[in-house]
């Protein structure tokens, strides 16, 4: 039903939504929807003439469910035809769930919380520059990714000298792992600990208390060591003849060393009476076992607190909550000493400020910024290159032996090249789309060192062969970079560890791809499979991917995959392995079978045949881009240049980094951190500064 240009139905999350009549419902209906949708040859057979304001059928129900969906993602009324308004949309998607709830049909708001409705904010809209309200975020709990849960047991362990093993079997590890597939894994509103990880996190906190009692049980209470807590040495040592005043002492040195957290005073006196009721109980050592595992199951320890100062107002996070919140942003490890500093000092309570210190932890090569590194591998998604299978018969067919295939050095290589794009700073997203430079061999090779002094086995020969690159003896680093064919390569869209991570164990994926390009790029919206549509190519290896894909051109189908294929397609130029070819390879049936014929198994035969790389950029949102290419560097040199392309990748950005779906009172952020990047020379640590003391980031409101 309705696509209009400038519609936004993300109302909900940034606006209250106005109401509408029940008796303007029908008349919205015989406006937009009924020409199409009546009582005669209805389209899609689904007739809306006769639907009530009062449902109460579940067909009824159903149906409106359905107007509601059209409504909400833009899919009707189709491209050309006459468009409400974005006022009388949000009317009706009002009215609509008003009319559901009535019936006693729970409406689900949480859904465009979802990583996959991030596109789903009108682009145009969010740039406009119309003065909306202000930009915050809402009060939440973030539950810390796994990197970051596993960083702060690791630096305990380091701390304290505590010799707990790091490494197999005996790290301790975090009860969830976050992965990067079609979205970005870590949104604040897509993770919760769930009773399963309480029974893992409490195994962990016992594990680190435990070992933390059987040192502070020994040596001399007085220690003034940096690996130890005097004031709970004494209690342990002491056990029940501990004073009250020792159990204080011990509680607030145990939060100050362990959390880096001053604790008001009901909470001394809390955890103190808890404490002297464990000691009471089981003697010092398990008292205090049972204390510093209470400690380490603090809701700190396994989430981003990020709670306003007060209730109710919009206000600028507390000085330790930003001091963290900024760490966790672009690190795995909590606030560095400078920033809790600056936060006990209450240095930390302006955009000035908290620029200082994003400022400095982005030029400080000292730091590990892994949350910056992995938004590129999530952006891109060429991880995914090692967990695409591709089995011995199948490289066999393509000419690449058993050693031949090693997609880790692939994504090294990327991760490689992203940092040496990253270290210069300028033109980022342009450069990684364009440059023809890779980084060769800088992971390792099934557990073997690559050696440097030059290339010898199957291994490497593969890998470089697909690269097109010929390194004489002796001329290899780790840290330098390569030119690959500038004719055959161009960024990161044609490495082969994009294209094998956007590809199948058996094929190209040309869908994938192209979904990739519209949504990432383009800033697109694809809906879901509808579950009752069979997704699978024809089972027909003898012809081309191209004639296979004749399934998606049915009307019901391309309604989507015109978005998809033609992005996709032009990537054509090179095989599921992510090598350049000049023709595609596809089983010839009469050999495969005459070999069949004479007793010979294995490996079916193949055969070059044409293929087509010819493309389409439609309704990209920028008059500009739309039209025909001529194949992948065509395409890309296209996206490449777009200022459209650099405002979606500002986008997902802001997704990244701050942990949830733009709304409208967000544009203004948008457009203020597009400007940083451009007037910077497509600097990304300008981006992401401008984004990380931002309104949307600094301040919190319900």
């Amino acid at each position: 039903m309705l696509r209009a240009r400038n519609v936004v139905f993300l109302v909900t999350l940034s606006m209250s939504a106005p109401t509408i009549a029940r008796a303007e419902v029908k008349p919205f209906l015989n406006q937009f929807c009924v020409q199409c949708h009546g009582e005669k040859m209805p389209k899609a057979e689904l007739s809306l003439h006769n639907l009530t304001d009062a449902p109460v059928k579940k067909s009824e129900i159903d149906t409106w469910k359905t107007v509601l969906d059209q409504i909400e993602t833009e899919q009707m009324p189709p491209k050309g035809a006459k468009q409400p308004t974005v006022e009388e949309r949000n009317k009706m998607s009002a009215a609509i769930k008003a009319m559901l709830k009535n019936a006693g049909v729970s409406v689900d708001e949480t859904r465009w919380l979802a990583p996959s409705r991030g596109n789903w904010v009108d682009h145009d809209a969010l740039f406009s520059g119309k003065p909306l309200d202000p930009a915050a975020t809402k009060p939440r709990l973030w539950r810390l990714s796994g990197q970051a849960y596993e960083e702060f047991m690791l630096q305990k362990n380091l701390q304290f000298k505590l010799g707990i093993k790091t490494y197999g079997q005996g790290k301790i590890r975090a009860p969830w792992e976050l992965r990067g597939q079609k979205e970005f894994s870590d949104y604040a509103s897509s993770h919760k600990i769930g009773e399963a990880d309480v029974e893992y996190l409490l195994r962990n906190a016992t594990r680190l208390a435990k070992a933390m009692v059987a040192k502070f049980s020994a040596g001399r209470p007085s220690s003034t060591s940096s690996a130890w807590i005097a004031e709970l040495s004494v209690v342990i040592q002491s056990g029940k003849s501990a004073t009250e005043a020792q159990i204080k002492a011990a509680v607030i040195a145990s939060f100050d060393r362990i959390l880096h957290r001053k604790l008001e005073p009901e909470e001394v006196a809390r955890y103190a009476r808890f404490f002297k009721k464990s000691i009471d109980q089981l003697g010092g050592e398990r008292g205090a076992e049972q204390f510093l595992t209470a400690l380490l199951l603090r809701p700190e320890v396994m989430y981003r607190v990020e709670l306003p100062a007060t209730d109710g107002a919009r206000a600028i996070l507390p000085p330790r909550s930003l001091a963290r919140a900024i760490a966790l942003a672009l690190t795995d490890s909590d606030s560095d000493e400078k920033l809790r500093s600056a936060a006990d000092a209450g240095k930390l309570v302006s955009a000035a400020e908290a620029r200082d210190h994003v400022e400095r932890i982005l030029r400080d090569d000292k730091i590990s910024r892994t949350r910056v590194r992995r938004f590129f591998q999530e952006y891109f998604g060429y991880t995914g290159a090692i967990d695409v299978f591709k089995d011995e018969m199948t490289m066999s067919e393509y000419g690449i032996g058993k050693l031949g295939w090693a997609p880790n050095h692939l994504v090294a290589d990327t991760d490689h090249l992203i940092q040496w794009v990253l270290a210069a700073d300028k033109n980022v997203l342009y450069e990684l789309l364009t440059t023809s430079k890779t980084f060769v061999m800088t992971g390792e090779s099934r557990g073997r060192k690559v050696q440097p002094t030059g290339f010898k086995g199957p291994s490497v020969t593969g890998t470089l062969a697909i690269y097109e690159i010929a390194i004489p003896e002796g001329q290899w680093s780790p840290n330098k970079p390569f030119d690959m064919p500038a004719e055959h390569r161009m960024g990161i869209l044609t490495h082969p560890s994009w294209l094998a991570a956007h590809s199948t164990n058996f094929d190209n994926h040309a869908i994938d791809r192209g979904r990739w390009i519209r949504e990432r790029l383009l800033g697109g919206r694809i809906p879901e499979i509808p579950i009752t549509v069979d997704a699978t190519l024809p089972d027909e290896p003898h012809k081309t991917l191209r004639e296979r894909m004749r399934v998606t051109k049915v009307d019901y189908c391309w309604q989507c995959h015109k978005h998809m294929d033609p992005l996709g397609l032009p990537f054509e130029q090179y095989d599921h392995f992510g090598r350049f070819r000049t023709a595609e390879l596809v089983v010839d049936k009469v050999a495969t079978e005459q070999r069949t014929k004479k007793g010979k198994l294995g490996a079916r035969v193949m055969k070059p045949v044409p293929f087509d790389m010819t493309g389409m950029i439609e309704e990209s949102g920028d008059p500009k881009l739309d039209g025909p290419v001529k194949g992948p560097r065509d395409l890309i040199t296209k996206l490449a240049k777009s200022e459209r392309v650099e405002q979606v990748f500002v986008r997902h950005a802001f997704r990244y980094f701050l942990g949830r779906n733009e709304t409208l009172s967000d544009g203004p952020v948008l457009i203020a951190a597009h400007r940083a990047y451009k007037e910077s020379g497509g600097s990304m640590n300008a981006l992401i500064t401008s984004l990380l003391t931002s309104e949307s980031f600094l301040y919190r409101a319900k």
